[in-house]
């Protein structure tokens, strides 16, 4: 087994485990709103992104919502896929197609720590994170779904709406001792109970935009204030 595919595995269990839990809840609340197991299925197999999982099982009909929310996350996806295409250039399209779906923010937060300290093998890498993380995310939204009938616990469904702030404070956590990533997921964290009085169903399509913008101006008068 090669070193690459050692690395993978590995880090895929710290960048990982919290998808247990956010599938867990995806399954459960699948479940509660009545959508049927293979719906619930379809959507992480197709869809694989937790926010815009959760926004759709929550039962959000209003298209004036949805439709910019669903741009927006694809417009996230794409800056991701962006940044990785350097690293993946020798890669023939058929293979990079099918491995699209593995691209979500805490597989890209691997990846990018990793190739900013070792860029052998890249896409190899990225396959041994994010194979692992797609495979137990489905498996988890299955369980989660069946046993969703003897979990009535409330103290369970309480913890469905901590689980993907938990997850993104941990993304956080792997940044460090890159600041100024850091203080962007803290922004949006401080900045969203404020922020939803304004946007109201609007704030997860305006939040990430608003901290993505303020700390890449940030940085840039970081980098005057240096070249000065």
């Amino acid at each position: 087994m090669s070193q690459d595919i050692k690395e993978g595995l590995s880090d895929s269990v710290a960048f990982g485990v919290g998808f247990i839990f956010l599938y867990l809840s995806i399954g459960i609340l699948g479940f509660t709103q009545s959508f049927s197991l293979a719906q619930v299925l379809a959507m992480t197999l197709l869809i694989f992104s937790t926010p815009l999982q959760f926004l759709l099982l929550k039962g959000t009909q209003n298209v004036l919502v949805l439709i910019p929310v669903i741009l927006a996350m694809n417009a996230r996806f794409l800056l991701m896929s962006s940044t990785l295409v350097p690293y993946f250039k020798e890669v023939k399209i058929k293979k990079l197609i099918p491995a699209l779906i593995l691209i979500v923010p805490s597989i890209f937060t691997g990846c990018v720590i990793r190739f900013k300290k070792n860029k052998r093998n890249p896409f190899l890498y990225f396959l041994s994170l994010g194979t692992p993380i797609y495979v137990i995310s489905i498996v988890c939204t299955i369980i989660g779904f069946l046993l969703s009938a003897k979990l009535k616990s409330p103290l369970l469904y309480a913890m469905m709406d901590i689980v993907l702030p938990l997850q993104f404070t941990a993304l956080a956590a792997k940044h460090w001792p890159d600041y100024l990533y850091v203080l962007s997921y803290w922004g949006g964290f401080l900045l969203t109970p404020f922020l939803i009085y304004i946007f109201h169903d609007y704030t997860l399509l305006f939040v990430p935009f608003i901290v993505g913008d303020s700390a890449v101006l940030f940085e840039n008068q970081i980098k005057k204030g240096r070249a000065a």
